[in-house]
C-alpha cells in the first residue's frame, strides 16, 4: 500500500514541476516558537508549549480541506501509530493547518475523519490546530517549509513530511511522507523523548542503528557495516586478481 501512495505523491506533484516549487529544508535541532497560539478542534485556544506539555510529538503541516495527500498522510500516521505499541497518553500527534481561513469546524471534521484509523485511545493523542493569524504558516516556516497558494485551483501546494519534535519544541527527526513504517514512528518518538519513552530494546537498537534520510527509515548500522565490508572484500579480491593477472609471465 505504501509504495502505491508514494507514487500518488509523485503524480500529485507533477503539474507544478515546471513552476517554482515550494521547498522543505528542515534542520535537525530547529527550534519552534512555543509561544504561538492555536485553536484546536474543540475551539479552545492554547499555546504550543501547553499543547506539548512535556511530551514528544509527531507534527504534520497541511490543511484540513486538502483534496490530495493530507488526508492520506493523516490516515497513514494514525494507523501506524496505533501499531507502535506506545501509550497514546505519552505523546502527541499534531496536524497544523497552513490555511488561515480554516476553522475549528474544519479541524473537527478532519479529526473525525481519522477516528477509525486511530481508534478510540489513539485519537486522544491527536490535536488538529488552526489559526486565523497565520500562525500555522509561520510555524511551518520555522520548520523549513514553504508553500504556495494556487487560487486558480483553490489549493495549496506544499511538501508533506512527518516531523518528530521534542517536548522543548526542537525538530529531532524528519520522516518523508508515506515512506515510514510503525517502527520508524515509534523510534522517532522514543528518540525525541530523550529516554522517557520506549523499551530497553528500543534504546539498544537506537545505539546500534542509524537513520537513512534518503529512505526516511531507521536502519541497522550493523547491517550497513556488513554490506560495506562485503563490497570492500569484493573490491579487494578484484584488485588482487587484477594484480595477479598482470604478473603472469607472457
Amino acid at each position: 500500500m505504501k509504495p502505491v501512495l508514494c507514487i500518488l505523491c509523485l503524480l500529485a506533484a507533477w503539474p507544478v514541476q515546471a513552476a517554482d516549487r515550494p521547498s522543505f529544508d528542515p534542520k535537525i535541532g530547529a527550534q519552534l516558537d512555543l509561544r504561538r497560539s492555536f485553536r484546536d478542534a474543540s475551539g479552545t485556544e492554547v499555546i504550543l508549549s501547553a499543547i506539548l506539555s512535556g511530551r514528544p510529538a509527531l507534527l504534520v503541516f497541511g490543511y484540513d480541506k486538502c483534496p490530495n495527500l493530507c488526508g492520506v498522510t493523516q490516515q497513514a500516521v494514525a494507523s501506524d501509530l496505533k501499531r507502535t505499541g506506545l501509550d497514546p497518553a505519552s505523546y502527541h500527534a499534531l496536524f497544523v493547518s497552513i490555511d488561515p481561513g480554516e476553522t475549528t469546524q474544519d479541524a473537527a471534521a478532519a479529526k473525525a475523519g481519522i477516528a477509525g484509523a486511530a481508534g478510540p485511545r489513539g485519537l486522544t493523542a491527536w490535536r488538529f490546530l488552526t489559526g486565523a493569524d497565520g500562525g500555522g504558516a509561520a510555524l511551518a516556516a520555522e520548520a523549513g517549509m514553504t508553500f504556495e497558494r494556487r487560487d486558480r485551483i483553490d489549493q495549496y501546494v506544499h511538501p508533506i513530511a512527518v516531523l518528530a519534535v521534542t517536548p522543548q519544541g526542537q525538530v529531532s527527526r524528519v520522516l518523508p511522507a508515506l515512506s515510514f513504517e510503525p517502527r520508524d514512528l515509534r523510534l522517532a518518538l522514543v528518540e525525541a523523548s530523550a529516554g522517557k519513552l520506549g523499551s530497553i530494546a528500543d534504546h539498544v537498537f537506537l545505539l546500534c542503528a542509524g537513520f537513512d534520510a534518503s529512505r526516511g527509515q531507521y536502519t541497522s548500522m550493523i547491517r550497513t557495516v556488513l554490506k560495506m565490508a562485503s563490497w570492500t572484500t569484493v573490491l579487494l579480491l578484484g584488485a588482487g586478481l587484477l594484480l595477479l593477472s598482470r604478473r603472469r609471465p607472457t
